[in-house]
């Protein structure tokens, strides 16, 4: 069927179609809400971060959950035990373990303690304090797969104790760090890489 031919403005008896729109007579017989709207009356939208997130109970709730986890979060971190970090005889020991291609590597660092007069004491031992470290490997139903000792003198100044294991699903490192007598074991999870 053609339709070019067809005269869609004028209705059947020749007049054109007029739309008759008045804004007035619209607006008189909305809502409330409407009319509110096109006033200029309505509601306004809250400016300002913190008006935002105090401004309805809902965002006042997530703003306080938001508050309670952060902090108990950041608490908990702070006072959880590391097994990781541990200062024997004034001198801190943080233990390290990463897994590259099929190997387990672990490392010892040791560091002064931030007490001056202990660093000052070792500084004073000529040969240095004697350090041994035990370190064991063990998987996920944590038996003990394989261990390498090492050792080394510490001198005051920050040493490296090191070692490498073979990776039979090894999951975790405890050392155990002998320090001049004083013995402390210390464990780290391997970080994959």
């Amino acid at each position: 069927m053609d339709f070019k031919n067809i005269d869609e403005e004028h209705d059947d008896s020749g007049n054109g179609l007029h739309f008759y729109y008045n804004r007035e007579e619209r607006l008189k017989n909305a809502p409330k809400i409407v009319q509110d709207y096109y006033n200029g009356g309505g509601p306004r939208p809250v400016k300002g971060l913190f008006k935002v997130l105090i401004a309805t109970p809902a965002n006042r709730f997530v703003l306080i959950t938001l508050v309670a986890m952060t902090v108990f979060t950041w608490f908990f971190s702070r006072k959880g035990e590391k097994s990781y970090y541990k200062t024997i005889d004034g001198v801190e020991a943080t233990l390290s373990a990463f897994s590259y291609e099929d190997s387990i590597y672990a490392s010892l660092k040791l560091t002064p303690q931030k007490d001056k007069n202990a660093v000052s004491r070792r500084e004073t031992n000529s040969g240095g304090i004697p350090v041994s470290v035990r370190f064991s490997s063990a998987d996920g139903s944590k038996q003990t797969v394989s261990e390498n000792e090492v050792s080394g003198r510490y001198s005051g100044a920050e040493i490296y104790l090191r070692t490498k294991f073979a990776d039979y699903d090894i999951v975790n490192i405890v050392a155990k760090v002998t320090i001049n007598g004083k013995s402390e074991t210390l464990s780290a999870a391997v970080e994959k890489r």
